[in-house]
C-alpha cells in the first residue's frame, strides 16, 4: 500500500528540486567556512565586549538591588550581597572595592567593570 503515488514526470522534478536544495545548502556552507575572508563578520563568532560602552551605568553607592541585578553577571543572591555588604560597611571608593564582596571574584569584575561605577554620595 502506498500513500502517494507519484508519475516518472512527478518523480524527476522532485529528485531535481532535492537536488537543487542540497547544492543550495551545500554552497551555503562551502561559502562560510572557506569562501569568507578573515576580516568578514561570521555569525557564529561570540563578540566580545572591547571597545564596548553601556548606555546605562550604575552607581554602586546609589543602585538597589534590582537594578544591580540587571547587569549581565549579578544575580539576586549576589545583587543583595552587594546591597547588604554597602549598608556594613559604607559606600564604595572604587568599583574595584566590590572584591571585598564574598562570591564577587576577578572574573565577576571583568565582566561588570564597563556596567559599574562608584560616585561618592
Amino acid at each position: 500500500m502506498q500513500f502517494f503515488e507519484f508519475s516518472k514526470a512527478q518523480m524527476k522534478t522532485l529528485v531535481l528540486l532535492a537536488g537543487l536544495l542540497a547544492a543550495g545548502g551545500s554552497y551555503l556552507i562551502i561559502r562560510d567556512f572557506f569562501l569568507r575572508s578573515d576580516r568578514a563578520p561570521r555569525p557564529w563568532r561570540v563578540k566580545t565586549l572591547e571597545g564596548y560602552r553601556p548606555l546605562l551605568v550604575l552607581d554602586l553607592n546609589r543602585a538597589p538591588a534590582d537594578s544591580l541585578e540587571l547587569i549581565p553577571g549579578i544575580g539576586p543572591v549576589l545583587a543583595e550581597r552587594i546591597v547588604s555588604f554597602r549598608r556594613q560597611h559604607g559606600p564604595f571608593a572604587a568599583v574595584e572595592s566590590l572584591t571585598q564582596v564574598p562570591g564577587f571574584g576577578p572574573a565577576v569584575m571583568a565582566g561588570v567593570k564597563p556596567y559599574l561605577k562608584a560616585a561618592r554620595p
